[in-house]
């Protein structure tokens, strides 16, 4: 990417579109998991739908991530915030494959979420935005 005028550019394009691919999926399932929206609808099937999204775009983060992260290593290396968003990815993506994927298969259409439901879906979204905040605040630190 350093002989290219554009590459930079474009990759953190498709990281930026990809982060909005998941952040919606994110929302959507979350907000069902809280009985907040498409309440006629099964928050596991909606879970499993939207949750092919959810991974194509967190592929393609990781991927373009990497690629940005190759252009300003010493940057990251000594960002705090850096840190911290590795840290919130690593938990957000684990919570997301175990805790959250039990409570969406646990999910009913004609009862109203359970405590614990509402729960997971909190924490989750609070985990994703703390990528997302911490990885903005990559630029400002």
């Amino acid at each position: 990417m350093q002989v290219s005028r554009w590459a930079f550019a474009v990759v953190e394009m498709v990281h930026l579109l990809s982060l909005a691919a998941l952040g919606g999926s994110v929302l959507l399932i979350d907000l069902r998991l809280l009985g907040v929206i498409l309440k006629g609808e099964s928050a596991k099937n909606i879970g499993h739908d939207l949750g092919r999204v959810l991974l194509v775009s967190l592929t393609i983060l990781i991927l373009s991530g990497i690629g940005l992260l190759s252009e300003e290593a010493m940057k990251c290396y000594f960002s705090p915030a850096f840190r911290w968003k590795m840290a919130l990815l690593a938990s957000s993506i684990l919570f997301y494959f175990t805790l959250h994927r039990r409570a969406l298969n646990r999910a009913g259409t004609d009862t109203p979420p359970e405590l614990a439901q509402r729960a997971v879906a909190v924490v989750s979204m609070l985990l994703w935005l703390g990528v997302g905040v911490a990885g903005r605040a990559i630029g400002l630190i």
